[in-house]
């Protein structure tokens, strides 16, 4: 069975469609030099979208609900807005791409977790052609990566958030949302100086 024709030439045509609302081409009258980070992610994401012809927006399976506490940010300038407008109020930030495997993976999670406390902010920022440098501003190392704000403290948390790490978002999420958390996980074992100077006392 092969492909070759009118019905290959119709999907590619579908292929570029979707990823037209993905990657947009770059202004030619910037003069500003790219970051490494910056020509990473958008070689990433020309690999990933358009080179291997995958079609990245528009999924065959229906995409989960997003709940009405969970905003996307895609600029500095939006960013900047959601964590205004949720002020005295806990925020919750996913920073993910379209392609990203680990990313898809969560997404289905961290939905539910919005879902679950509708007073916290959720906030979604995907990696673009012209948002790179968002992220390397925030220091975010990888994908997927989260962080989380709290009222009159700022940025108190920042961590991966893949499947093998998710759990730990979730339980910080908690611990802040209940004003408690578990200091036992968090005390040191008695270092050799210490148990010195309990001796000599």
């Amino acid at each position: 069975f092969s492909l070759n024709g009118p019905t290959q030439q119709r999907h590619r045509a579908n292929t570029r469609f979707y990823m037209s609302s993905v990657l947009e081409p770059a202004s030619q009258s910037s003069s500003t030099r790219m970051s490494d980070f910056q020509r990473r992610m958008k070689g990433i994401v020309k690999r990933n979208g358009v080179a291997n012809g995958r079609k990245v927006v528009g999924t065959s399976r229906s995409a989960p609900e997003r709940p009405a506490n969970l905003k996307v940010a895609h600029t500095l300038e939006e960013y900047k807005d959601q964590l205004d407008e949720s002020s005295g109020k806990i925020v919750v930030v996913r920073f993910f791409a379209t392609w990203c495997k680990a990313c898809k993976a969560i997404q289905p999670s961290f939905y539910r977790m919005a879902a679950l406390y509708p007073h916290i902010t959720f906030v979604e920022v995907p990696v673009t052609n012209h948002n790179a440098n968002l992220h390397q501003g925030l220091e975010v190392p990888s994908l997927p990566y989260g962080h989380i704000y709290y009222p009159d403290a700022g940025l108190v948390e920042e961590m991966k958030i893949s499947k093998k790490y998710f759990p730990g978002l979730v339980k910080k999420v908690r611990w802040y949302d209940s004003g408690l958390c578990g200091l036992d996980e968090f005390v040191p074992e008695d270092s050799d100086d210490d148990a010195a100077a309990e001796k000599e006392n």
